[in-house]
């Protein structure tokens, strides 16, 4: 499995009462994901803009097929950009011998 990081910002502009019928069910479609073991974790963005999710998943398109069925994305008040992450190895950098 991989992870990925998924980016999810309300798209400027769009006006409040366009948002709120969508908390509920947008709320519901990640707690599927969350209880499924596709999303490691989510948090809002700061300034409420948006959210981070970390999603594993076998491979991007499989996120992307996910991401797509956000009741958010698919009333298009949502944008998302999805980042394929990898385990970072430059603490080994610490323990490399010199030749």
């Amino acid at each position: 499995m991989m992870q990925f990081l998924v980016i999810a910002r309300v798209i400027e502009g769009t006006p409040v009462d366009k948002l709120l019928p969508l908390v509920k069910p947008e709320s519901a479609k990640i707690w599927e994901y969350y209880a499924s073991d596709r999303i490691r974790s989510v948090y809002y963005i700061a300034d409420m803009s948006g959210a981070v999710l970390i999603y594993e998943a076998a491979n991007l398109e499989e996120v992307q097929a996910a991401i797509a069925q956000l009741p958010m994305v698919q009333s298009r008040v949502l944008q998302t950009d999805i980042l394929t992450l990898k385990p970072y190895t430059g603490i080994e950098q610490l323990f490399a011998q010199p030749e």
